[in-house]
């Protein structure tokens, strides 16, 4: 299969999102009104273990910006979660995550991603990409990629009127950029029921998460941010800088295992190194590219 973007002159090749094995890379190719040239998309599960695929994301280097409106098509087109952008500037690289419905002011799985494309092709050990809502870290040792992400304090919050009767099991709420949902146990997280339409009306929130202990040592959670197009996420690194800072207090632990109980799975370990910053310890995997 192969369909055109008019607006972009962008064509894609067949893909096949469902199977590593089976999928090839994307090339887009974009009319910049000075003749066609070619790029390549490539595509990584992000947050990967035995029993969990992850999350997709697309990575695009470019040599500098494209309009914003280009690269939501791009995104668009592409058809995955998210698809993160990177330019290289003064010896400096550059990062921005887009969405199918607008722009990510942070993206866990988006950064990780980016972060092994760039580490492997640039063949570093670590990466810092700058972006207009701060740093991001990625580095890999052992196979295992390592994340610095912020750590976010939440506020105890009233639950909003708007969906009051899908939280009464939740025995805390609190917020940071997303409202979070305390339940009381793992099954209660699981058989969580949500709502696109009134998480939409939810005008303060990023996403609504539901979490619940698992454990001494870990917990689990789901993300759900339909206002920016995902319904529900598959493996949401940004999610843990609300809810780590949360479960190391409640836990009295500063490394916590967390499981992701999305359709595919996510799984992470993560660790407090300050007040201010987290770890997520991750893999990822680059999708391998059938014979074209």
């Amino acid at each position: 299969m192969a369909f055109f973007i008019p607006s972009l002159g962008l064509v894609f090749t067949e893909v096949w999102l469902g199977f590593v094995t089976a999928c090839l890379t994307p090339r887009l190719g974009v009319n910049r009104n000075q003749g066609w040239w070619i790029i390549k998309l490539d595509i990584y599960d992000v947050f990967v273990g035995e029993s969990a695929s992850g999350n997709p994301c697309g990575v695009l280097e470019l040599d500098s910006w494209l309009s914003d409106q280009e690269l939501q098509n791009i995104t668009c087109g592409a058809g995955l979660p998210v698809t993160s952008f990177v330019i290289k500037a003064n010896g400096q690289f550059h990062i921005r995550w887009f969405a199918k419905d607008g722009e990510i002011n942070l993206c866990g799985h988006g950064s990780l991603g980016a972060g092994a494309a760039i580490i492997s092709k640039y063949k570093l050990e670590n990466v810092l990409f700058s972006s207009k809502y701060g740093d991001v870290s990625i580095a890999k040792s052992n196979g295992v990629y390592t994340l610095t992400l912020p750590s976010w304090e939440g506020k105890p919050c009233v639950v909003p009127t708007e969906i009051s009767d899908l939280a009464v099991d939740a025995i805390e709420a609190f917020s940071t950029r997303d409202l979070v949902l305390v339940l009381p146990s793992v099954d209660s997280v699981m058989s969580f029921q949500p709502d696109d339409a009134r998480f939409k009306q939810l005008n303060n929130y990023h996403a609504v998460i539901v979490t619940a202990a698992n454990g001494e040592n870990g917990y689990v959670l789901r993300y759900f941010a339909p206002k920016i197009g995902i319904s529900e996420d598959l493996a949401t690194g940004s999610a843990q800088c609300s809810l780590a800072p949360y479960w190391f207090d409640k836990l009295d632990s500063d490394s916590l295992q967390v499981h992701q109980l999305s359709s595919s799975g996510g799984y992470f370990g993560v660790k407090r190194i300050s007040d201010d910053s987290i770890v997520l310890l991750a893999n990822a995997k680059l999708r391998e590219m059938a014979a074209e």
